[in-house]
């Protein structure tokens, strides 16, 4: 039995292209009806200039295929990935090709399979973007909850020193299960942090038309009312609304991590101001202090993440270097940018610049 028959019998089902390619004709012996599925060419076009194949691939992608038309006539097999155009339409083919040999030992004809893997490299992209954004708001939501755990924590300190001079063993019992469940939290969050996988860059962002004024007096306020801030706190805020179209939640994870940075560094005895106001078409967010400021040499690599620049607090805690990190991401994704300015034993200002609300 001929063995192109054979081909041919298995091309006319399978939606799959199978092709042989005769390299001393330049042109093909065998090529299966799937192809026409995916290229817009007619057979008689194609077999006078089949050139027009490396035409409808993506111009980044031509040099790879140039190097496998090289191997394949070196005697080599290649498996590839090509991106093709075809009216306005990009596609990702698949091809497996052999040289066939004749009896020379001289590479005579190209032969394999191709096949259209736009759906499943569809599938793996969306897969990947997934889990970028599920690793990254994991990340967010574990470093933020430490904020609130720890007023949780000094709460329950608060109500024990407030009891020991008495015997309410019951509410004793209670502050002690409060801060057992903040450690084991803490814990936990530490682990989630020390993953590797933590990385990704994007998280979903929902816009809300919101006032910056109101969304940082509330934030402000959460801090205060804990009794945990020794520092003064001290608001320049406008008057009128100043409106912006943001994401209030990661706002607020903005404020926080600026917020529990400023603790961290500034002296009890210190002060945090955080100031707003508007500035043509943007609404403009200076949080500073008078904390001990950031060497000059770290100043760079303040925005990365897991970066060298992460140094313990004034009380000893740890820095895991994720919060400027955070504050930088989630101020880009919004549409904003951040800068920071800082001398040592002086005290540090970031400027938050975001797209204000055009009504």
């Amino acid at each position: 039995m001929n063995h192109l028959n054979v081909i041919d019998q298995i091309g006319q089902q399978s939606p799959k292209i199978l092709f042989q390619f005769n390299l001393s004709q330049n042109r093909f012996d065998y090529l299966s009806p799937a192809f026409y599925d995916i290229w817009e060419m007619e057979e008689s076009l194609l077999q006078e200039h089949p050139q027009q194949l490396l035409d409808s691939v993506v111009e980044d992608d031509r040099p790879a295929v140039e190097r496998c038309w090289q191997r394949l006539l070196k005697g080599d097999h290649v498996d590839e990935m090509v991106r093709i155009e075809q009216s306005g339409l990009k596609r990702y083919i698949r091809y497996i090709a052999y040289p066939i040999f004749d009896s020379d030992q001289r590479v005579a004809a190209l032969a394999g399979i191709a096949e259209n893997v736009t759906q499943q490299r569809d599938f793996v992209n969306y897969l990947t973007e997934f889990g970028q954004r599920k690793n990254s708001a994991l990340e967010m939501v574990a470093h933020d909850l430490r904020g609130p755990l720890a007023v949780v924590k000094s709460v329950a300190s608060l109500l024990r020193q407030d009891i020991q001079d008495d015997k309410k063993q019951e509410l004793e019992h209670y502050t002690d299960i409060i801060e057992t469940a903040c450690v084991q939290c803490t814990d936990l969050i530490q682990d989630l942090l020390s993953e590797e996988h933590l990385q990704s860059p994007e998280v979903y962002v929902n816009k809300i038309r919101m006032d910056i004024s109101e969304q940082i007096r509330s934030v402000v306020g959460f801090y205060q009312k804990g009794r945990l801030v020794q520092q003064q706190f001290v608001l320049q805020l406008p008057d009128d609304p100043l409106m912006a179209e943001l994401d209030q939640i990661k706002f607020s994870q903005i404020l926080n991590n600026l917020i529990s940075n400023s603790i961290k560094f500034t002296p009890p005895t210190g002060t945090i101001t955080i100031r707003a106001y508007q500035d043509v078409d943007w609404a403009v967010v200076e949080h500073s202090d008078n904390g001990i400021g950031i060497p000059e040499h770290l100043l760079p690599q303040l925005f990365e993440r897991r970066s060298n620049a992460s140094r313990k607090g004034l009380n000893g805690e740890k820095s895991r270097g994720l919060g400027l990190a955070i504050v930088y991401e989630l101020v880009r994704l919004q549409g904003g940018t951040i800068s920071v300015e800082s001398r040592e034993h002086e005290g540090t200002r970031f400027t938050i610049r975001l797209p204000r609300y055009a009504a």
